[in-house]
Parts: structure tokens; C-alpha cells; sequence
């Protein structure tokens, strides 16, 4: 079968390259911010292959399937949140550290730093099993595998690959998945058969997404490149502010047109097959059904692209980020080995989460929801100069995490006013133990 051996010599080569880099790696530096050294394509690439993972592709599909025309916003959303943290980039210059919960340390102390890492680090074993799922998805598709197998394969690889060549493979790589994810989600828009149908004034919000889910999304998922860690981490690799702010502006003019070209497939793919079950990918049955094999195959092989992309930029930072509560910082070599035994343990927990749950977008945003409700405003307020009284900013992250995790998990109608009242308690909580105002 010929797509079993194009998805064999794919893993090699992906597994190939990490490999090369553990060879390059001579520090810290290297593994954890690929040595402060990319420019703008660089930036550019990892920043928009790290948003462009299974959530952003074929949860958009998937949410537009269901919602219509208001699935655009996942993507709107998301350039909107890089377009908020524009802004904020010169607050950066004087940072010294690798990763966000360092950036929290330095404003709070060491405990926040601590309990910020436990946070982050859990939340995004979510996140790293929503990249899994997706390309076990995939690999069902071009493959005699089964989504267990799948599931398995996967996730060793994506393991293996971050072990071996950490930020450095990550950062020089992501350009070149990029320009497969960009040619297979443009080839599939373009021969998209066209469908006779009468033509409806697309609703941005309609009775399956209110101004209330907008807001949600907004408030977790806009947050989240406004002050997250895997932004941050392409961010902090980035040679100056310059590289930064240029690599952002590209990211979103790209982002705002590939939006609606995603939110057209789904579209097409709710007129053309309406009956698809929930456990069904959109995007995938319209690959499976509508394009020509060719055209597929590039598609499969530009979303495994784009889901490796982000699994291995937020298996590293979950890792590197837990490290950092029993090494106090990343700067040794100590540091990078412990790192890749934790890259391990928590690709192994991505796997049995992977295992356990089957939708991805629900697997991501009940990561982002926990985190953005612990540390959204402590971050954003520590940014801008705010400073706090230590127990009232640990007191804020655990009831806004608490909250909004429960919030998640309660479901229903009004699990969304929940996640608001999250934000809203997190920031009673700071306001009481404010300090002055640093300039």
C-alpha cells in the first residue's frame, strides 16, 4: 500500500531530523530556546505550525459542520489574541528565562513559579492528546492501522522526536511543515466540487453560538496567545523584538484568510454530507470522498505536519516547565535530562487520555479553560506592572483553576457563566492584595 509507505518514510524522516539536532544541542540554550537565534521565517513558521494543530484545522471543520458560519471565530479568535499581544512584545526585552511560569517568578516569586509550572504542565497533557487523537485519525485513514495502534504509534514518535532534538529541531523544522499545511488545507479549498444550493447571508452568531460562547472562546482560547506558553516559548527564541513583532503581523495575516477557507470546507462538508456521526472528521470524509487521491494524500500528510508541529512544542514546554519545580531554572545540563524523562512520562499520559477521550476540540478546551482561569490575569496584570501580595496570587490561580474546572466538567447551559465567573473571582481576589503600579 502505497500510503503505508510514504507514512513509514515520514516518521523516519521526522525522527531522522531529531536526531540530527541531538547532535547540534550543546546546551540548555539550544534544547529549551534553540539558542535565541531564528529570525522571521523561522518565528513565522513555528509560530503559525504550533496554531495550526488538529484543533485549529479539524476542530474548525468539525465546529463549523455543527454551528455553520460561526465556527470562523476559532481562528478569528486566535489571530486576535496575537494581535493583542503586539503591545506587550517590549516588555519582553529585559527577560532572561525560557518559559512563562519564569516570566511569573519574576513577578511574584517562587511559589507562584512553582504552582504555575504544576498547572500549565497538567493542562497541556490535554492539549498534547487532542495532537494525538487527531493524527491517529489520520493515520486510520492511510494505513491498516486501528486508532489504537494508531494512538500508540503516534504518540512514540511524537515522544522520541521532541527527546532527541528539543527546541532546536522543532523551530528549524516547523517552516517546512508549515508549507505542507498551508498547500493541503489551499488544494483542498480549491477542488472542492460546487454544490447547488440557495444562497444563505452567513450568520456569525446563530442560535447554536451566542455572543456568550463568542465571549468563552474569547476569554479562553484569545487569552491564550495574548499570554500563553507555547506563544511565549516561539516568542522567547525569537533574536529581538523586531523578528518577534514582524513573525506576529505575518501570523495573522495568514491566519485571517485560512479562517474562512477552513470554515468554507466545513461548510461544503455539512451540504454534502449531512449525516456524519460525532465521531466522524468533517475534513477527513471530505478528503476520503471528494478529492482526488493525489490531493488527499497531500492533505493527510500537510494535518500530520501540523498536528507534529504543535505535539512536540507542547509535550517540550509541559516538560521543561514541570522541570523547572525541582531545578528552580533551565539553565544546566541537569535540566535537559530530566526534561526528556519527563517528555516520556508525559507522552505516555497524552497516550491513555488520547485513549480514553475521542473528541479533540472538547480535549483542548477543557485544557484551556483550567489554565486560563488560574493564569490569564495574573500574568497579563503582572505584565502591564501590577504587582500583588504573594498568598493573594496564589489564592487567585487556585480558585480561578478550580472554578473553571469545574465549570468544564458541570457542563450545560450554564457552564459558560461559570468559566466567566472564574475570571471575574481571580480578579476580586488581586484587586484586594494590589501593591502599586510598577512603570
Amino acid at each position: 500500500m502505497v500510503e503505508n509507505l510514504f507514512l513509514n518514510l515520514y516518521f523516519l524522516g521526522i525522527l531522522a531530523i531529531g536526531y540530527n539536532s541531538f547532535k547540534k544541542i550543546k546546551d540548555s540554550s539550544h534544547f529549551f530556546i534553540a539558542n535565541k537565534e531564528a529570525g522571521v521565517f523561522q518565528v513565522t513558521g513555528s509560530l503559525l505550525a504550533t496554531v495550526l494543530g488538529s484543533s485549529a484545522i479539524l476542530g474548525n471543520v468539525a465546529a463549523t459542520y455543527s454551528i455553520g458560519w460561526a465556527g470562523i471565530w476559532l481562528l478569528f479568535c486566535a489571530a486576535f489574541g496575537l494581535f493583542t499581544l503586539l503591545p506587550l512584545l517590549k516588555r519582553f526585552e529585559k527577560f532572561k528565562g525560557y518559559n512563562l511560569p519564569e516570566l511569573l517568578g519574576s513577578f511574584y516569586g517562587d511559589e507562584v513559579r512553582i504552582l504555575s509550572s504544576f498547572i500549565i504542565s497538567i493542562a497541556w497533557i490535554g492539549i498534547v492528546a487532542a495532537q494525538i487523537m487527531g493524527a491517529a485519525q489520520i493515520m486510520e485513514i492511510i494505513s491498516n492501522f486501528s486508532y489504537f495502534q494508531s494512538v500508540i504509534i503516534s504518540g512514540v514518535v511524537f515522544i522520541i522526536y521532541t527527546i532527541l532534538g528539543g527546541q532546536l529541531s522543532i523551530i528549524k523544522t516547523d517552516c517546512f511543515q508549515l508549507i505542507f499545511i498551508l498547500l493541503g488545507i489551499v488544494l483542498c479549498f480549491l477542488f472542492l466540487p460546487n454544490i447547488e444550493t440557495t444562497y444563505v447571508v452567513p450568520q456569525l452568531i446563530n442560535e447554536k453560538f451566542s455572543y456568550i460562547d463568542l465571549l468563552i472562546l474569547v476569554l479562553t482560547y484569545s487569552s491564550t496567545f495574548l499570554v500563553g506558553p507555547d506563544i511565549y516559548s516561539r516568542i522567547f527564541c525569537a533574536k529581538d523584538t523586531t523578528v518577534a513583532k514582524k513573525s506576529i503581523i505575518i501570523s495573522i495575516i495568514i491566519l485571517v484568510p485560512l479562517a474562512f477557507i477552513l470554515t468554507k470546507i466545513g461548510i461544503f462538508a455539512a451540504g454534502a454530507y449531512p449525516n456524519l456521526t460525532n465521531g466522524q472528521s468533517p475534513l477527513l470524509h471530505v478528503a476520503a470522498n471528494t478529492l482526488p487521491k493525489p490531493i488527499s494524500l497531500l492533505l493527510y500528510f500537510g494535518l500530520l505536519s501540523a498536528i507534529i508541529s504543535t505535539a512536540d512544542t507542547c509535550l517540550l514546554t509541559g516538560s521543561s516547565i514541570f522541570t523547572e519545580i525541582f531545578t528552580k531554572n533551565l539553565k544546566n545540563v541537569k535540566s535537559i535530562k530530566l526534561t526528556r524523562v519527563f517528555i516520556g512520562v508525559f507522552g505516555l499520559f497524552s497516550i491513555l487520555v488520547a485513549l480514553k477521550l475521542k473528541f479533540i476540540l472538547s480535549s483542548l478546551l477543557l485544557a484551556l479553560s483550567v489554565y486560563s482561569g488560574a493564569l490569564i490575569i495574573p500574568c497579563f496584570a503582572g505584565i502591564l506592572g501590577y504587582r500583588f501580595k504573594k498568598s493573594y496570587v496564589l489564592s487567585a490561580i487556585i480558585m480561578g483553576g478550580t472554578i473553571a474546572l469545574f465549570g468544564k466538567i458541570y457542563g450545560g447551559s450554564n457552564s459558560n457563566y461559570i468559566l466567566i465567573l472564574a475570571f471575574c473571582i481571580n480578579a476580586i481576589i488581586l484587586t484586594v492584595g494590589r501593591k502599586k503600579l510598577l512603570l
